[in-house]
């Protein structure tokens, strides 16, 4: 993948993405697809242990509070995984859809456009990586002494088996360190890459506006090499048309981002409202700040945090990109254009009065009024629960 080289390679190392280069039928081709099985049964295993642990093991509200919060996010990150399976080919074909010409930079200063959001969103991935491999070291290894002394577990205790031996109890404390290693990476690539292909989107927005800005000396350079007046027609209705079209498609774009993600991101609205709130009520029930434990729940809530807030501000960024591309037409110098091409760019300003909304499940628009709506409904239920 040419695109968000982080994100696939966190996928690639945690056995859920096979790189498309993988000849089919090569011996590696085969032995990543076992490495992808044994990593996907790996993970499922987790989850059953934490359903059994969480819903029927449970003798209380506040044990099932402990337990609830952190099981919806594994849960989270196995649907996470399913829907990568299956949107595989969309989310190849979305980066296909960058590599045509109309997206490719075409002078320095597109260059330096694509690269600096391509930084942005490397540096967005490492940022989510940072967090979440803090909230695991928080929760596994900075405690890990403690476990073997306590002959406790990072997160479910119970296990169908005895764990009194310490050659039972040991690799059932690995697995559980490595299964939150692999859910930690696994969610950070995930989010990385919705918010990434929004990211991507709106590169080619910031292109278009440069394209539109550059418009008017495109148009004097045709008029000089032209031969004739017909010929003049001809090349300007080549550049507006390629203006136009490239429009078209970074909406097309956004479209197919959007359909490819749109019902990942409603059940991650769904699920992270339930555990925000889960989240601050066990905040709120600690009696000391300078523990390990507070510091695994803290990092734990702002890594919750940051996955929805991702897929809200950059949404939100989608929607104000795409509009500049009507200021950008209006800000251009139109003393200096014809009025059959002042015709055509009126069609690209109310093609663009009408912005790109990103959404949740078709039903919640992507903003930052989403975000904190979010954040009023969990305190809303922290709130009921703090009453109970």
């Amino acid at each position: 993948m040419h695109i968000l080289p982080v994100s696939f390679a966190l996928f690639t190392y945690t056995g859920y993405w096979r790189p498309v280069h993988f000849p089919v039928n090569s011996l590696k081709y085969w032995m990543y697809n076992f490495y992808s099985v044994f990593m996907f049964v790996l993970l499922q295993l987790f989850v059953f242990y934490g359903l059994v642990d969480t819903f029927v093991v449970s003798t209380s509200l506040q044990e099932f509070i402990d337990k609830c919060y952190l099981f919806l996010s594994i849960f989270g990150v196995s649907c996470k995984i399913v829907h990568l399976f299956i949107r595989r080919k969309k989310i190849i074909e979305l980066d296909q859809m960058l590599l045509k010409d109309n997206c490719i930079p075409r002078d320095v200063e597109e260059i330096l456009i694509r690269e600096n959001f391509d930084r942005h969103a490397r540096q967005i991935t490492i940022a989510c990586e940072i967090l979440n491999e803090s909230c695991v070291i928080f929760t596994t290894l900075a405690q890990f002494y403690i476990f073997l002394k306590t002959r406790s577990l990072p997160v479910y205790n119970w296990a169908p088996f005895d764990l009194s031996s310490i050659y039972v109890f040991l690799p059932t404390l690995i697995f559980q360190c490595v299964a939150l290693i692999l859910c930690a990476n696994s969610s950070v690539a995930h989010e990385t890459l919705i918010s990434g292909m929004m990211i991507q989107t709106c590169a080619q927005f910031e292109i278009l506006c440069h394209r539109v800005h550059i418009l008017p000396a495109l148009l004097t350079e045709a008029e000089k090499n032209s031969k004739s007046d017909e010929d003049l027609v001809a090349r300007e209705k080549t550049i507006i048309r390629d203006l136009i079209y490239h429009h078209l498609y970074i909406y097309k774009l956004a479209h197919k981002v959007n359909a490819a993600f749109t019902v990942m991101m409603f059940f991650q609205f769904a699920l992270i409202s339930l555990v925000l709130c889960m989240s601050v009520y066990r905040l709120s029930t600690m009696t000391s700040f300078f523990t390990l434990n507070f510091a695994h729940k803290f990092s734990y809530l702002c890594s919750m945090l940051m996955q929805i807030f991702l897929y809200c501000w950059y949404g939100n960024e989608i929607t104000l990109k795409s509009i500049d591309v009507g200021t950008a037409v209006y800000e251009m110098d139109w003393t200096t254009l014809r009025v059959r091409v002042m015709k055509d760019l009126m069609l690209i300003m109310m093609r663009a009065a009408q912005p790109v909304k990103m959404s949740s499940g078709y039903l919640v628009t992507l903003s930052t009024e989403s975000f904190m709506s979010i954040l009023k409904i969990s305190y809303s239920a922290y709130n009921f629960l703090k009453d109970s």
